[in-house]
């Protein structure tokens, strides 16, 4: 899905964009939002995105669990496992949780950064789960059969939005209303998102 970035230093998707230190520079640097896109009360599992996709950038692959399990059981939130398999100290895990938003027909992954511990989660009702998110790492994504393309935002873009009083927010962090990002993430333009990362279904 933490001031426990999905990055070591999400997607750093992904963020589901959430990835090594190539990567998680990518990938893992989602839209900083103190509110998601959508009611997380209501959401729904994105099928088409459970399972283990892999993304390949450079020499080195990268691994994305995405399904449910036994800490979001009671919720339609999904869990997001981010692995770079090999040897220590290249060899991490990042265990996140988050839940889809459509605008539109264009899908965005809400990954929480927790203001607890994963493990006080456990068996949550949706409801207890909005209230322990400190903020939203925000990604866009697109599920094609067995492809996933995820794009973090364009942190500079955000600033800037900011800055000039586009959106509410300070620094790259978004602290306006759900409706107001919205609107922001409709009506921006292309440059918003950074580059994609590309993933394979493997299982």
């Amino acid at each position: 899905m933490l001031h426990q970035k999905i990055t070591p230093s999400f997607i750093a998707l992904a963020s589901l964009q959430l990835l090594g230190s190539t990567m998680l520079a990518k990938a893992d640097y989602g839209v900083e939002s103190r509110q998601p896109l959508s009611d997380p009360r209501k959401a729904t599992i994105e099928n088409r995105a459970v399972g283990t996709w892999r993304a390949t950038l450079g020499d080195k692959q990268y691994y994305l669990h995405a399904g449910t399990g036994n800490i979001v059981g009671k919720s339609d939130w999904m869990e997001l496992v981010l692995v770079h398999p090999g040897e220590k100290p290249s060899f991490y895990v990042h265990h996140k949780i988050g839940f889809v938003s459509v605008i539109g027909e264009q899908g965005y992954f809400n990954v929480a950064n927790l203001a607890v511990l994963m493990t006080q989660l456990r068996g949550s009702k949706p409801e207890e789960l909005a209230v322990a998110v400190e903020r939203y790492d925000i990604l866009k994504y697109e599920v094609n059969g067995d492809t996933m393309d995820i794009w973090p935002a364009d942190q500079n873009f955000v600033r800037a939005a900011i800055e000039a009083g586009t959106i509410k927010g300070n620094g790259a962090t978004i602290e306006d209303s759900m409706e107001n990002l919205v609107r922001f993430i409709e009506s921006s333009p292309p440059t918003l998102w950074g580059d994609k990362i590309g993933y394979i279904r493997v299982k």
